[in-house]
């Protein structure tokens, strides 16, 4: 039975354990937001559409020279949009693993600032004895039966990251 809830850090550090644990699905749309396909490529697009149109009124028996010509600059435009994709797609992930990595540093910094501002506050305090953890769980709180903001915050990471697990993957 429980004797003391603080429900404010409760809730707090359940928030944080859930954004850090989230943070990959987080990442894909503020990434997507800047790496968007450039004016240069949507024009690209739009020509290379006009011109396979335009390749598909021609007979290729008919006018083998035209068809061979619009032929030829299909394949230049495709062979310039696959250039401006490709460092597109590098940069996309380039910056989905900056956004990745400062979004978790920042979370953890958080985290930590956190635990070591409220180490003496209990999370919950329980009736009876934990006689083997006491502790271990207390640390370095000192009231008796209490569970600490650092075993709290490693208890809502495990089983936050287990029951997000399914989802994630």
């Amino acid at each position: 039975m429980l004797e003391i809830v603080n429900g404010f850090l409760l809730v707090y550090f359940v928030i944080l354990c859930t954004l850090s644990a989230i943070v990959p699905i987080l990442v894909k749309p503020i990434a997507a937001c800047f790496s968007r396909p450039s004016s240069e490529e949507r024009v690209i697009l739009n020509d290379l559409k006009k011109l396979k149109a335009e390749q598909q009124s021609i007979s290729m028996k008919d006018e083998f020279a035209a068809y061979s010509k619009l032929q030829r600059k299909i394949n230049k435009l495709d062979i310039e949009l696959k250039e401006s994709s490709q460092s597109r797609l590098s940069k996309s992930l380039a910056i989905k693993g900056s956004i990745n990595i400062i979004l978790q540093v920042v979370i953890a910094l958080v985290i930590i600032v956190s635990v070591i501002w409220f180490r003496r506050e209990p999370i919950v305090t329980l009736d009876g004895d934990l006689f083997p953890l006491t502790t271990m769980l207390r640390y370095p709180s000192d009231m008796p039966n209490a569970i600490s903001t650092h075993v709290w915050v490693l208890i809502s990471n495990v089983s936050i990251r287990s029951l997000l697990k399914p989802i994630l993957s």
